[in-house]
This record gives C-alpha cells, structure tokens and sequence, in this order.
C-alpha cells in the first residue's frame, strides 16, 4: 500500500501532538494561582513548545509549493471540499495561533530571553488593551483548532471504519 512520504507522516503526526499538548497546556496554565508551583515554570515550556511548532510550521507551509502526493480522487465532491476546507483553515488558524503567541511573548517591546539561552526579538510594544486582545485572539483560535482537529478525526475515522477506504492508513 502507498503511503505519505515518511517527512509527511513526521509533520502530521508531531505537529498534531505540539498542537494537543500546547492546547492543554495553556488550557492549565490560565488557571494557575500565584503560588502554584507550575505558574512560572509553565508558561516558558508553553512558549518553548509553541517555538518548536512555529519552526515545524514553517516547514509544513513551505510544502505547500511541492508537488502533492495523490492518492484515491474518487471521494464524493464535497467530501473532497470539506476535507479541503479543514486543511486550509489549520493552515489559517495555527498560522494566527503562532503569531499571535509570538506577539503576545514580545508584547513588553523588548525581546523575549527564552531557557536563558534564546533571544527573541519584538517587533512592536503594544498596549495593555492589544495584549488582551492578542490573548482573546489567541485563546478562540486554539479552540477553533480542537473544534477541526474534531472534524479531522471523524472525517479519519468515518474513512477507515465506515467507508473501509486506506485514507487513514496512508497516513500511519
């Protein structure tokens, strides 16, 4: 059986996991108190994490100008559109996820020292109003992503247990 190029496979699967983790994480981490042991040690392996998807996420769009692996065209039309429309709003919103946590990390408009070891520059200083607007922002995306990593899962599942298709296992 034809499958993903195994670079493909790597992407798909790291970048699902960095995503849920990340989710979880920041999902945890806002409901930190002070005195938490986690409150200030959380929030650096959140922007870590974060860091190491915007990397695999640059490598994942520049993909997108490579030639595409093609494999059962014989999908109904709109699942095709559907499957499609989910792909290009990941794109969109773990897109707007990163940069938006990049923002809000260098929002003091100095750069963000990161495991004592990485400098991150900022590019603007923004307001106590920007900042929670870059957090509200940040905060929908990540669960518009869990909403699609959703669709995604049932669209893989409804292949392999209800269509019996290999559209899952090109992926494994």
């Amino acid at each position: 059986m034809k499958k993903y190029p195994l670079i493909t496979r790597l992407l798909h699967w790291v970048t699902a996991l960095l995503v849920i983790a990340l989710f979880f994480s920041g999902w945890y981490m806002v409901q930190l108190d002070y005195y938490h042991p986690w409150y200030h040690k959380l929030p650096e392996l959140h922007i870590v994490t974060g860091l190491l998807l915007a990397l695999l996420w640059l490598l994942v769009l520049s993909r997108l100008f490579l030639p595409k692996v093609k494999f059962n065209q014989n999908h109904p039309f709109l699942e095709r559109l559907l499957s499609q429309i989910v792909k290009w709003l990941f794109y969109l919103t773990v897109s707007i996820m990163v940069i938006s946590g990049y923002l809000m990390s260098t929002a003091s408009g100095e750069a963000f020292v990161l495991l004592n070891l990485i400098k991150i520059p900022a590019v603007s200083h923004f307001s106590a109003a920007q900042i929670d607007n870059l957090g509200l922002i940040h905060e929908y995306t990540s669960y518009t992503i869990m909403l699609l990593l959703g669709f995604h899962i049932i669209g893989a599942f409804k292949h392999h247990f209800f269509d019996k298709d290999n559209t899952l296992k090109h992926m494994l």
